[in-house]
C-alpha cells in the first residue's frame, strides 16, 4: 500500500536525517512512492519546466542513510584544502561527516573573541549533539586535546592565550604555564559549548571540573598571579549555574593569594568588576566562611573609594551570604543614602519599627492618627539617595533588607521610600523586565517581587495595610505580571520523597508555587508542606540553611502551613526501605500533632535512630512513639 506525503513533511525529516543535500536543492521536491515499514522511499528532484517521469530520481534509505545521486555532479560542494583537511580529520578520529558540519561560520583569522564566543562558534559548528559529545567524550578519554581542531576553530593557535599576565615572577619547576592556560581555555570551550547546544549533562560537566581541579592544583602550586585566568573560569560556571566546592576552594585560594599576599606592606588594591564577581561566584557557590570573604569586607570597610554603582549589589550578595554585621551595615549605608551625620541621627535612622507612632486606628482617635501620618510622611520623604536608584536596586535593596529580618537592621521609613521610589519608576510593568536580557534574572526578579509582597502581607500586615493604594496596587500588578512559563527542574531527591508518600497512600502534588516560593511537595488533604532539602540549600561544608530557605521557611509558617522537613544529610543514610518509610511517617506525625514545629529549643529529634533504638531495646519509651504503633491506615489526624 502507498502512503502519500507532502513535501513539507519530506523537507523537515531530510533535514532531520542530516542527509547529504543542501536547502537549495529540495526546493522542488516530487515524491513518487514510499513504505512505511522500513521508512524506503522514491522522491524525485526536477524544475518546474520538467515535470516529468525522466528526471533525475535519488534512492534515499533513512536506516544506513546510504544516497545514491544518479548526477552526483549537483551535489558536490567546493571546499578549501583547509576545510576538506578538517573533514578528513574529523571523519578518521570521530566517525562525523560533512553533513553534520556547519561550515558557514563567519569568523575572521586574529579576531579577538572570549570564551563564550568560541563555545557558540563550537555549537554553531557542530549541526548533531551527537557530534560534539563525541568530540568531548574522546578527550575525556583519552586526555589528550584536539589541537587540530581547536587551531581550526579558535584561529589562535599562534597566539598565547592570555599576554597580560605577569608570568615573569613565576618560578615553573617543570610546569608549562601556557600549556595549562590552554587547556584551562579549552576545557571552558567544551562547558560553553554544551550550554549553547543546550545539553545539559552534568555528569560530563563534572568529569571536566575533575580535569580542571587537577588543572587549578598545578597553578596553586607556583607563584601564579594571573587574575584573569580565574575570573574566566567564574564567569562560565555562573553562565552554567554548576556546583563544585573544591574547584572553587582551589579559585579562590589562588584569589586570596594575589590579594593578600602581594599588599602585605600595603591597602588591598581591587577592582570593582573583579569585587562583584567574587562575591557573585560566592554567591551561587554557597560559600560564605571562605578567607576572601573577609578579605573583602574587610576592603569594604576600611577603604574609601568604593565605586557607588557596585555597592547595592555588594550589600545584596553579602546579606544572602549571611556575613552582614552591624558596622558593616552603617558603612554600605554611608554610600547610599543622604543626611546621616551625627550619632543620634544615624541611632533613630537605623532604628525598627516604633509602633507608638504606627497606631491602628481602633486604639486611637482620629487627630493623634493624622499627626502621627503626617510625621512619618515628612521622615519619609526626608529620606535621600546618594546613588542613581534604579528600579532593580531598590528591589535588591528591599529583598536584603527583608532576608536579613531583624530590628537591628529592618527600618520601614526606608522601606516604605523604597516601595515608593519603585511604584513612582514604574509606569509600565515591562520595564524591570525589558532591561534583563536573560530569562533567569527575569524570573529571580519576579520572585523576588514576589517574596517582597509575601513577607509584608504576612509578617508585616500593619505596616502593608498603612502603605499608600497605589503602592499596594502597583505590587499587586506586579505579582500577577505574567513572565511566560516558569520552567522547574525535576530532581530525584524529591522524586524519592514522592514515592514514599505514594506508596504510603497520602495524597499530594509537587512544585507548588505560592507567593514566590516553592513547596517541593503539598498534601492535598492536610495544610502540610514537605520541603526536600537537597545539599545546594545549605552552605558549603556547613549544615547551615541559606538565608533565603530560612526566610522561605518563615513565611511558610506565617502562610498558617505546617512543614516536615526532609534533610539530604539524613536521608541518604537510611540504606533500609522500612527505616526510611518509618522516617517518612514519624515526619508527617510530629509536623501534625507535635509543637516542636514551633518550638525551637525543642528542635533537633534525631528521628533515623528512633527505630534503631526501639530494635535494640523495645523498653525503650520516647513520648508520643512506640515500637509497631498503629499503622497509618488507622490513625486519625
Amino acid at each position: 500500500m502507498l502512503y502519500l506525503y507532502t513535501k513539507q513533511i519530506w523537507t523537515k525529516w531530510l533535514n532531520y536525517e542530516c542527509l547529504n543535500y543542501s536547502k537549495k536543492y529540495l526546493k522542488d521536491v516530487r515524491l513518487l512512492y514510499g513504505f512505511k515499514g522500513n521508512h524506503t522511499c522514491y522522491f524525485s528532484i526536477t524544475d518546474k519546466s520538467n515535470m516529468n517521469d525522466k528526471s533525475n530520481n535519488i534512492y534515499v534509505n533513512s536506516k544506513n542513510n546510504n544516497c545514491n545521486n544518479v548526477e552526483e555532479n549537483h551535489y558536490i560542494k567546493e571546499y578549501d584544502d583547509k576545510t576538506r583537511s578538517i573533514i578528513d580529520h574529523l571523519k578518521n578520529k570521530y566517525d562525523i561527516t560533512s553533513n553534520s558540519l556547519n561550515f558557514d561560520i563567519k569568523k575572521t583569522k586574529g579576531e579577538k573573541e572570549n570564551v563564550f564566543d568560541i563555545g557558540y562558534t563550537w555549537s554553531t559548528f557542530f549541526k548533531c549533539e551527537k557530534s560534539l559529545y563525541n568530540v568531548i567524550s574522546k578527550y575525556v578519554s583519552t586526555d589528550v586535546m584536539d589541537n587540530y581542531l581547536h587551531s581550526y576553530l579558535n584561529y589562535n593557535e599562534e597566539d598565547r592565550y592570555l599576554k597580560d599576565c605577569y608570568k615573569e615572577d613565576i618560578l615553573s619547576d617543570n610546569i608549562n604555564i601556557d600549556n595549562i592556560e590552554k587547556r584551562v581555555n579549552n576545557i571552558l570551550i567544551y562547558i560553553t559549548s554544551f550550554y549553547y547546544k543546550n545539553i545539559r549533562d552534568y555528569n560530563m560537566i563534572s568529569i571536566l571540573s575533575d580535569k580542571l581541579i587537577d588543572l587549578c592544583k598545578k597553578i596553586d602550586s607556583i607563584n601564579y598571579k594571573n587574575s584573569k585566568l580565574i575570573f574566566n573560569i567564574c564567569n562560565v560556571y555562573n553562565k552554567v549555574m554548576a556546583l563544585n566546592d573544591e574547584l572553587f576552594f582551589i579559585l579562590f585560594n589562588i584569589l586570596n593569594k594575589i590579594y593578600v599576599q602581594d599588599n602585605k606592606n600595603k591597602s588591598i588594591v581591587m577592582k570593582d568588576k573583579e569585587v562583584l564577581l567574587i562575591l557573585k561566584t560566592l554567591y551561587n557557590q554557597n560559600y560564605k566562611n571562605h578567607i576572601i570573604v573577609d578579605t573583602i569586607i574587610s576592603y569594604i570597610k576600611y577603604g574609601s573609594n568604593l565605586n557607588s554603582d557596585i555597592i547595592v549589589d555588594t550589600f545584596y550578595y553579602l546579606t544572602l551570604l549571611s556575613r552582614i554585621d552591624h558596622e558593616l551595615f552603617k558603612k554600605i549605608h554611608t554610600y547610599i543614602y543622604n543626611n546621616i551625620s551625627d550619632d543620634e541621627k544615624m541611632n533613630s535612622f537605623f532604628s525598627s519599627l516604633n509602633k507608638t507612632k504606627f497606631v491602628e486606628l481602633e486604639k486611637e482617635n482620629v487627630s493623634s492618627t493624622i499627626d502621627n501620618y503626617k510625621m512619618n510622611t515628612e521622615i519619609v520623604q526626608n529620606i535621600s539617595f546618594k546613588i542613581n536608584i534604579t528600579p532593580i536596586k531598590c528591589i535588591k535593596l528591599l529583598y536584603s533588607y527583608i532576608v536579613l529580618d531583624d530590628e537591628n537592621f529592618l527600618n520601614f521609613y526606608i522601606i516604605e521610600k523604597l516601595l515608593v521610589t519603585l511604584c513612582d519608576s514604574l509606569k509600565d510593568n515591562d520595564i524591570i523586565f525589558n532591561d534583563e536580557k536573560e530569562c533567569y534574572n527575569k524570573k529571580k526578579i519576579h520572585e523576588m517581587i514576589c517574596i517582597i509582597r509575601t513577607y509584608l502581607r504576612y509578617k508585616k500586615p500593619f505596616f502593608y495595610n498603612y502603605l499608600p493604594k497605589n503602592v499596594k496596587r502597583k505590587l499587586k500588578e506586579m505579582y500577577i505580571y505574567d513572565i511566560g512559563e516558569r520552567k522547574i527542574k525535576e530532581k530525584n531527591f524529591n522524586e524519592k520523597v514522592s514515592y514514599h508518600l505514594k506508596k504510603l497512600r497520602i495524597p499530594h502534588i509537587q512544585n507548588v508555587i505560592k507567593g514566590g516560593i516553592l513547596f517541593d511537595i503539598l498534601e492535598k488533604d492536610k495544610k502540610l508542606v514537605w520541603l526536600c532539602l537537597s545539599y545546594h540549600h545549605y552552605y558549603v561544608r556547613t549544615i547551615d540553611l541559606t538565608v533565603e530557605k530560612l526566610l522561605q521557611i518563615n513565611l511558610i509558617k506565617a502562610m498558617n502551613y505546617k512543614i516536615s522537613k526532609i534533610h539530604y544529610y539524613q536521608f541518604s543514610r537510611m540504606k533500609a526501605k522500612k527505616t526510611r518509610f518509618e522516617y517518612i511517617r514519624m515526619c508527617r506525625y510530629y509536623s501534625l500533632r507535635d509543637r516542636r514545629n514551633y518550638d525551637d529549643e525543642l528542635e533537633g529529634w534525631n528521628l533515623p535512630y528512633i527505630n534503631w533504638y526501639h530494635k535494640k531495646n523495645k523498653n525503650v519509651h520516647i513520648s508520643n512513639y512506640f515500637y509497631n504503633y498503629t499503622p497509618i491506615s488507622q490513625v486519625e489526624y
